[in-house]
């Protein structure tokens, strides 16, 4: 196949602006991942099961991709980063802690701390 140099630079434009066009494409999915996995929640502080011999104990978690987040149906105030800090009362004996999240599409996700108490 023989080009000549109008037909070689035409090729070459087509080709990087499928090459831009294949580039945005990739930006786009790499960007929407994080919305399509939904709301997360992590707690980092205390652990599932701890015994706790004070009668407070401090709930150090970050939440992901929400909008609101809730600790036993009481709103929690989560940072730009999705930090949260909350402190809570514990009752001698078994105490169910549950942290819901919701997202901007309705989506929720909640977790369940267990945390004994010894007092």
């Amino acid at each position: 196949m023989n080009l000549n140099r109008t037909a070689t630079l035409r090729l070459i434009r087509y080709g990087l602006v499928a090459l831009g066009c294949i580039l945005i494409a990739l930006y786009a999915l790499s960007r929407s991942l994080n919305y399509i996995h939904g709301p997360t929640i992590n707690i980092f502080q205390p652990i599932n099961g701890s015994a706790i011999a004070s009668s407070t104990v401090t709930i150090i978690g970050q939440a992901l991709r929400v909008n609101s987040l809730s600790l036993n149906g009481k709103g929690v105030f989560i940072d730009e980063a999705g930090n949260f800090k909350e402190t809570l009362l514990v009752f001698p004996g078994m105490n169910n802690i549950t942290l819901s999240a919701k997202d901007q599409f309705g989506r929720s996700v909640s977790k369940q701390l267990e945390l004994v108490g010894v007092n």
